[in-house]
């Protein structure tokens, strides 16, 4: 069995984990190594969007304390485990696209 999308993120060192799993709720931002902490919530905004505007997955973006991050919950009957791996992977890959474009 796959880990869980909780797990991934908190293996990845280029997201952050903000908050214990709960049920089916994972709280989390994209903090690729090396960024700096007061850019961060501008990345997530702009990755929240580029989420959405992708398609392949859909979670918006909420404030978890002060900090711009990312919520989604996973409640459909029909969600697969590689549809919670995709939740990463996409997050992941537009987080560097927006990272290499200026």
């Amino acid at each position: 069995m796959e880990r869980g999308s909780g797990e991934q993120v908190a293996a990845d060192p280029d997201l952050e984990l903000l908050a214990p799993v709960r049920l089916n709720v994972v709280c989390f931002r994209d903090h690729p190594r090396g960024e700096p902490e007061d850019s961060l919530d501008d990345l997530n905004r702009r990755l929240g969007a580029a989420i959405v505007s992708d398609g392949r997955v859909y979670f918006g973006t909420t404030l978890y304390g002060d900090r711009v991050a990312f919520r989604p919950a996973i409640s459909n009957w029909r969600t697969t485990e590689s549809d919670v791996d995709l939740i990463v992977a996409v997050t992941k890959e537009l987080g560097s696209e927006l990272l290499a474009t200026p």
